[in-house]
């Protein structure tokens, strides 16, 4: 389960690692996600695409979707952030493992 936020809003989207393919290092295989931080929706969409090659397309893809999740919530549900509480509880109910960069 992948996390990304705006503005106390966010977006969220599921990646299944393939079996035999996975990285030795998941922290260093996330660590390209790091420039993301500080960036727009739109920003990020264009940084995302740039980096395509680079970081595969299974990685951009599931970015993309995750980025399409926030840019609904915004649309929809801005009024209703959710608590640092309740965004731990759903990924820690989701996620096998956690990291926060």
């Amino acid at each position: 389960m992948f996390k990304i936020s705006c503005g106390g809003i966010h977006g969220f989207a599921e990646f299944n690692l393939p079996r035999g393919s996975e990285p030795a290092d998941l922290v260093k295989w996330a660590t390209v996600f790091g420039g993301l931080k500080g960036l727009e929706p739109k920003q990020a969409i264009h940084y995302i695409t740039e980096h395509q090659c680079l970081w595969g397309e299974v990685r951009t893809h599931f970015l993309l979707k995750c980025l399409d999740n926030l840019i609904f919530n915004l649309d929809n549900c801005g009024n209703l952030p959710m608590s640092q509480e309740q965004v731990r509880a759903f990924l820690m109910e989701y996620a096998l493992t956690y990291y926060s960069f």
